[in-house]
């Protein structure tokens, strides 16, 4: 009897044809193994299933709320919402889950293998295709298992496919960590000669993997083995898979930080050589428009003019986001996906210089005298500043002219930060940025300001509102108006990966290499380099300008965190990978959460002020096994904290 494997299929369209067309359609089917390589159509489909394992940036912003990033209404833990229970340390194995990698990603690595073994060519597909087709598949398998390996530490290696899909022959063990990222490595090493740098018809192919897709996810693997998480930590000591091998080592290798600062140079090199940078817009006179820079960073395509992502998911459904991220007053859905106290706080000063240090006492911030950061009584005059991103000005959207950043009467807290912090956070009595858009006829009202008063417009409405006083502004369609469309950028994708996650993790990379050899001074010039790409970019003064002086070796590690998670903010598992492989996820997620005073402010007295509202416990640095699949397969070892 011929073997028949079930897949759920998310595309009918050619594989020639870009990403986009086969991740957005969902026919159910299911395929013959013997005769699915018989047929084009059925060939596409297989692929695409593979591709659909790309973890989605848009559907939701559960990675953005298990970190710091995003926040949740306290409310949905009555209902028993996943993210919530995580958050609060009630979390189990046997909770469905949140992130569902061990369950799903086995079936596509799978399915990789057996598309590697009978795809053949056919009249209207060539050898050549195939070739890359296999090599695409040959990517995911290592990239599938090195978001298995980063998320749950133990994890099986997968070289081949199963025989069935019988218990019997999914019994797999867990295999030494540095086992599994070596291997992956070497395969993403080796699988980047066989994909394309780019594809002939750039329109259609747009979103099929390449070698710098393979490069980058060798270098995002790399940089998390060389962290502390696992690179030394005495806490993973006695963790064995079923055979009593250790799955940790604890013995510090500094040669790893080496290894993931070479692996992003090569990534870097291979980049910039190819065109992709850092977008900047509208230059004038060698300076570009910050706001809008990085506005378009994650917003635009490539054909819109973007060559700094470098691995996008296509059409990644972003009209979720855009409903749940609107406020209510403009037809958003709830108005609820907002950001923590903590990214605010986050941000750098306009001046370039850190704004709070830490927390003392009662969530209150201590703050750096230096830095011109206040966060009592209201601003006394508008701020403008030459940019597109702010239209409340309609007829001068056209070019860089002066529009206002913060008006007259702004709290403090949001006066005088960096523009970053403008593109990335909607506070209260800002700008609603879809009421300012150049798509607003000078006709239409005035521009409106989000109002977060308890019981307005934009406030808590019974358990969906901005817990922490803060909706989330990045990656978010600013025109829209209650349409789920997305509008003007309706066509954006999700970005898994682009080109300034590989300069700040060049920058780490070598900044913990030189401390650890002793190299520092003869490679700080390159580290500060690359970091300072990234604030030039975001319009900030330079580290060893004359508004900065050069900072301390000592000093630079938290700089250097503090920059990655100021310019990654909100993409999609960046800072929850972040804080796990720093080894800070339990200083950082446990304990107490304060925003503004959404529950009880009704005015600006009593808005304005630091308020508990959640008191998270930190569990474990791994995801875990689901307990069900610990039950089937005695081979396997769930990790500590589960």
């Amino acid at each position: 009897m011929k073997k028949i494997i079930f897949l759920v299929l998310i595309a009918v369209l050619p594989v020639f044809s870009s990403c986009s067309d086969y991740l957005d359609k969902r026919p159910d089917d299911q395929l013959d193994v013997d005769s699915a390589f018989e047929n084009s159509k059925n060939l596409d489909r297989w692929l695409a299933y593979i591709y659909d394992g790309i973890p989605a940036y848009y559907a939701d912003s559960n990675w953005d709320m298990i970190a710091d990033d995003a926040a949740t209404p306290a409310e949905w833990i009555a209902v028993g919402n996943k993210v919530c229970l995580y958050q609060e340390g009630s979390w189990t194995a046997s909770d469905g889950q949140i992130i569902n990698f061990w369950s799903d990603l086995p079936k596509r690595i799978r399915s990789a293998y057996i598309f590697i073994e009978k795809a053949h060519p056919l009249t209207d597909v060539t050898q050549k295709d195939i070739d890359i087709m296999k090599a695409e598949c040959r990517f995911f398998i290592a990239y599938f298992h090195s978001l298995l390996v980063m998320t749950y530490g133990s994890v099986p290696l997968i070289t081949e496919a199963a025989p069935t899909t019988n218990a019997e022959d999914l019994m797999l063990k867990q295999e030494p960590f540095y086992d599994v990222v070596t291997w992956c490595a070497n395969e993403l090493e080796e699988v980047s000669k066989q994909l394309p740098l780019t594809y002939t018809d750039q329109a259609n192919d747009y979103g099929r993997a390449t070698s710098l897709w393979a490069l980058a996810m060798r270098a995002r693997l790399l940089t998390f083995a060389a962290s502390p998480l696992v690179n030394g930590n005495p806490d993973l000591a006695g963790i064995v898979n079923c055979d009593g091998e250790q799955i940790f080592s604890t013995t510090y290798d500094p040669s790893w930080w080496r290894t993931a600062a070479q692996a992003n140079k090569d990534l870097i090199d291979a980049a910039e050589e190819n065109g992709y940078e850092l977008y900047e817009a509208d230059p004038v006179d060698g300076e570009s428009d910050p706001y809008m820079s990085y506005f378009g960073a994650v917003m635009l395509r490539r054909n819109q003019g973007n060559y700094e992502i470098i691995m996008p998911r296509t059409e990644d459904g972003p009209g979720w986001m855009d409903m749940k991220a609107a406020p209510r007053s403009i037809q958003g859905q709830a108005g609820v996906v907002g950001v923590t106290q903590n990214l605010v706080d986050a941000f750098f000063m306009a001046n370039g210089k850190v704004a709070i240090t830490g927390y003392g006492a009662n969530g209150q911030p201590i703050i750096n005298p230096d830095s011109g950061y206040n966060e009592e009584g209201f601003s006394t005059a508008d701020v403008t500043a030459k940019t597109r991103y702010f239209y409340n000005d309609p007829a001068g959207v056209d070019g860089r002219q002066e529009n206002v950043i913060t008006q007259k009467n702004t709290f403090n807290m949001y006066c005088g930060r960096e523009p970053r912090f403008y593109v990335s956070v909607m506070y209260n009595e800002s700008f609603n940025w879809a009421k300012t858009h150049k798509d607003q006829a000078a006709s239409n009202p005035p521009a409106k300001y989000v109002n977060f008063f308890f019981g307005k417009e934009d406030g808590k409405d019974g358990t969906d509102y901005p817990t922490a006083g803060y909706l989330m502004k990045k990656r978010i369609a600013p025109d829209y108006l209650g349409s789920s469309s997305g509008g003007e950028f309706s066509g954006r994708h999700g970005v898994v990966y682009r080109l300034a996650e590989a300069y700040l993790s060049y920058a780490e990379c070598l900044y913990e290499y030189s401390v650890s050899s002793g190299e520092y001074s003869a490679n700080k010039d390159e580290i500060f380099k690359y970091i300072n790409k990234i604030r030039k970019r975001a319009g900030i003064p330079e580290y060893r300008s004359a508004e900065l002086p050069e900072p301390s070796e000592a000093e630079m590690r938290d700089l250097i965190h503090r920059e990655r998670r100021i310019e990654m903010n909100c993409e999609a598992g960046l800072r929850w990978n972040d804080l796990r492989r720093w080894k800070e996820a339990e200083d950082v997620l446990d304990g107490e959460f304060y925003g503004m005073d959404m529950a009880s402010g009704t005015d600006r007295a009593s808005f304005y002020k630091r308020t508990r509202y959640q008191t998270r416990v930190f569990r474990s640095y791994w995801w875990p096994i689901p307990q069900d699949d610990i039950d089937r397969n005695p081979n396997l070892r769930q990790l500590p904290g589960w």
